[in-house]
Protein backbone atom coordinates (compact mmCIF):
# COMPACT_ATOMS: atom_id res chain seq x y z
CA UNK A 1 0.00 0.00 0.00
CA UNK A 2 1.06 3.30 -0.43
CA UNK A 3 1.49 6.44 2.44
CA UNK A 4 -1.59 8.04 0.58
CA UNK A 5 -3.51 4.55 1.20
CA UNK A 6 -2.23 3.80 4.60
CA UNK A 7 -3.48 7.09 6.03
CA UNK A 8 -6.98 6.35 4.21
CA UNK A 9 -7.35 2.89 6.07
CA UNK A 10 -6.02 4.56 9.44
CA UNK A 11 -8.82 7.00 9.43
CA UNK A 12 -11.05 4.41 8.31
CA UNK A 13 -10.91 2.04 11.02
CA UNK A 14 -9.45 4.72 13.87
CA UNK A 15 -10.24 8.09 13.20
CA UNK A 16 -6.70 9.08 12.73
CA UNK A 17 -3.46 8.43 11.79
CA UNK A 18 0.13 8.07 13.42
CA UNK A 19 1.93 8.27 9.54
CA UNK A 20 0.80 10.93 8.64
CA UNK A 21 -1.87 13.75 8.09
CA UNK A 22 -3.62 13.80 4.70
CA UNK A 23 -3.15 17.44 3.76
CA UNK A 24 0.76 16.80 4.14
CA UNK A 25 0.27 14.41 1.17
CA UNK A 26 -1.61 17.04 -0.71
CA UNK A 27 0.24 20.20 0.33
CA UNK A 28 1.51 20.42 -3.24
CA UNK A 29 -1.89 20.71 -4.56
CA UNK A 30 -2.69 23.41 -1.39
CA UNK A 31 0.01 25.37 -2.71
CA UNK A 32 -1.24 25.54 -5.78
CA UNK A 33 -4.15 27.20 -4.56
CA UNK A 34 -1.75 29.68 -2.52
CA UNK A 35 -2.96 28.67 0.89
CA UNK A 36 -1.02 29.35 3.82
CA UNK A 37 -0.07 26.10 6.45
CA UNK A 38 -1.87 27.04 9.64
CA UNK A 39 1.26 27.28 11.68
CA UNK A 40 2.04 30.20 8.92
CA UNK A 41 -0.66 31.71 10.56
CA UNK A 42 0.90 33.04 13.29
CA UNK A 43 3.60 35.03 11.09
CA UNK A 44 0.87 37.41 9.70
CA UNK A 45 -0.61 40.62 10.55
CA UNK A 46 -4.09 40.98 11.79
CA UNK A 47 -6.25 41.67 8.74
CA UNK A 48 -3.74 40.33 6.05
CA UNK A 49 -6.08 38.27 3.22
CA UNK A 50 -5.71 34.81 3.87
CA UNK A 51 -6.69 31.15 2.49
CA UNK A 52 -6.19 27.82 4.18
CA UNK A 53 -7.15 24.31 3.81
CA UNK A 54 -7.61 21.88 6.46
CA UNK A 55 -10.11 18.72 7.54
CA UNK A 56 -12.96 20.04 9.54
CA UNK A 57 -12.84 18.82 13.01
CA UNK A 58 -15.65 20.81 14.62
CA UNK A 59 -18.64 23.24 13.43
CA UNK A 60 -20.28 25.01 16.29
CA UNK A 61 -23.67 26.55 15.49
CA UNK A 62 -24.64 28.03 18.98
CA UNK A 63 -28.09 29.43 19.37
CA UNK A 64 -26.80 32.47 21.53
CA UNK A 65 -24.33 33.36 18.56
CA UNK A 66 -27.04 34.77 16.11
CA UNK A 67 -26.51 32.71 13.16
CA UNK A 68 -22.55 32.41 13.29
CA UNK A 69 -20.82 29.30 12.77
CA UNK A 70 -17.48 28.39 14.29
CA UNK A 71 -15.40 26.07 12.45
CA UNK A 72 -12.07 24.43 13.70
CA UNK A 73 -9.86 22.94 10.68
CA UNK A 74 -6.70 21.21 10.59
CA UNK A 75 -3.58 20.84 8.17
CA UNK A 76 -0.24 18.99 9.38
CA UNK A 77 1.31 21.94 11.17
CA UNK A 78 -1.48 22.56 13.31
CA UNK A 79 -5.27 23.82 13.90
CA UNK A 80 -7.29 27.12 12.85
CA UNK A 81 -10.04 28.74 13.71
CA UNK A 82 -13.05 29.83 11.64
CA UNK A 83 -15.82 31.97 11.67
CA UNK A 84 -18.57 32.33 8.98
CA UNK A 85 -21.36 34.81 9.25
CA UNK A 86 -25.01 33.86 9.36
CA UNK A 87 -25.75 35.27 5.34
CA UNK A 88 -22.21 33.56 4.26
CA UNK A 89 -23.52 30.24 5.78
CA UNK A 90 -26.54 30.38 3.78
CA UNK A 91 -24.72 31.23 0.70
CA UNK A 92 -22.35 28.12 1.40
CA UNK A 93 -24.74 25.82 3.08
CA UNK A 94 -23.65 23.09 0.82
CA UNK A 95 -19.82 23.15 0.66
CA UNK A 96 -19.61 24.04 4.37
CA UNK A 97 -21.53 21.45 5.41
CA UNK A 98 -20.56 18.48 2.31
CA UNK A 99 -16.60 19.12 3.19
CA UNK A 100 -14.27 16.68 4.62
CA UNK A 101 -11.19 19.12 3.13
CA UNK A 102 -12.45 22.66 3.78
CA UNK A 103 -10.62 25.67 2.16
CA UNK A 104 -12.24 29.19 3.40
CA UNK A 105 -10.48 32.61 1.81
CA UNK A 106 -11.07 35.72 4.62
CA UNK A 107 -9.47 37.79 6.54
CA UNK A 108 -6.99 37.26 9.56
CA UNK A 109 -8.01 38.45 12.57
CA UNK A 110 -5.55 38.40 15.55
CA UNK A 111 -6.49 38.92 19.16
CA UNK A 112 -3.46 38.81 21.39
CA UNK A 113 -2.45 34.91 21.03
CA UNK A 114 -6.21 34.39 19.69
CA UNK A 115 -6.26 33.52 15.83
CA UNK A 116 -9.47 33.76 13.70
CA UNK A 117 -9.96 33.50 9.79
CA UNK A 118 -12.93 35.43 9.28
CA UNK A 119 -14.71 33.72 5.80
CA UNK A 120 -15.08 35.35 2.75
CA UNK A 121 -15.44 32.26 0.26
CA UNK A 122 -15.36 28.49 1.12
CA UNK A 123 -14.83 25.40 -0.90
CA UNK A 124 -15.27 22.03 -0.90
CA UNK A 125 -12.12 20.04 -1.58
CA UNK A 126 -12.64 16.80 -0.88
CA UNK A 127 -11.49 15.65 -4.69
CA UNK A 128 -7.83 15.97 -3.03
CA UNK A 129 -8.28 13.72 -1.09
CA UNK A 130 -8.79 11.16 -3.76
CA UNK A 131 -5.39 11.76 -4.65
CA UNK A 132 -4.54 9.39 -1.69
CA UNK A 133 -5.24 6.15 -3.42
CA UNK A 134 -4.45 4.48 -6.41
CA UNK A 135 -7.82 5.37 -7.88
CA UNK A 136 -9.55 8.74 -7.69
CA UNK A 137 -13.20 7.18 -9.16
CA UNK A 138 -16.10 9.56 -7.30
CA UNK A 139 -17.81 6.38 -6.10
CA UNK A 140 -14.66 4.17 -5.32
CA UNK A 141 -15.81 2.34 -2.40
CA UNK A 142 -13.10 1.78 0.33
CA UNK A 143 -13.93 -1.61 3.02
CA UNK A 144 -14.10 -0.46 6.09
CA UNK A 145 -14.65 -2.06 9.75
CA UNK A 146 -18.24 -0.80 10.62
CA UNK A 147 -18.56 1.67 12.99
CA UNK A 148 -22.48 3.19 14.54
CA UNK A 149 -21.48 6.87 12.46
CA UNK A 150 -20.59 5.72 8.93
CA UNK A 151 -22.75 5.39 6.59
CA UNK A 152 -22.37 2.21 4.99
CA UNK A 153 -24.05 -0.11 2.12
CA UNK A 154 -23.26 -3.74 0.98
CA UNK A 155 -20.58 -3.53 -1.52
CA UNK A 156 -22.50 -4.20 -5.18
CA UNK A 157 -20.04 -6.61 -6.85
CA UNK A 158 -19.00 -8.86 -4.05
CA UNK A 159 -20.19 -12.81 -4.13
CA UNK A 160 -18.80 -14.04 -0.89
CA UNK A 161 -22.04 -12.04 0.83
CA UNK A 162 -22.40 -8.64 2.00
CA UNK A 163 -19.45 -6.87 2.75
CA UNK A 164 -19.61 -3.22 4.83
CA UNK A 165 -18.39 -0.35 3.09
CA UNK A 166 -18.12 3.54 2.56
CA UNK A 167 -16.95 5.93 0.11
CA UNK A 168 -13.38 7.40 0.33
CA UNK A 169 -14.59 10.67 1.34
CA UNK A 170 -16.64 9.43 4.09
CA UNK A 171 -13.70 8.08 6.06
CA UNK A 172 -12.32 11.48 6.92
CA UNK A 173 -13.97 13.03 9.89
CA UNK A 174 -17.63 14.51 9.42
CA UNK A 175 -16.76 16.69 12.29
CA UNK A 176 -18.33 17.06 15.60
CA UNK A 177 -21.43 19.10 14.67
CA UNK A 178 -23.74 20.93 17.54
CA UNK A 179 -26.47 23.20 17.27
Amino acid sequence: MTEGEHIVQDYATTGLSLKNHPAALIRESLDLLRNTPIAGLKDMKDGQPVKVAGLITVRQRPGTAKGVLFMTVEDETGTANIVVWGKLFDQYRKEIIHSRLFMVEGKLQIAGQVIHVIARRCFNLNSLLRSLTATNEDNLPLLTLARADETTSPHSGSNKGEQQVTKQEEVFYKGRNFR
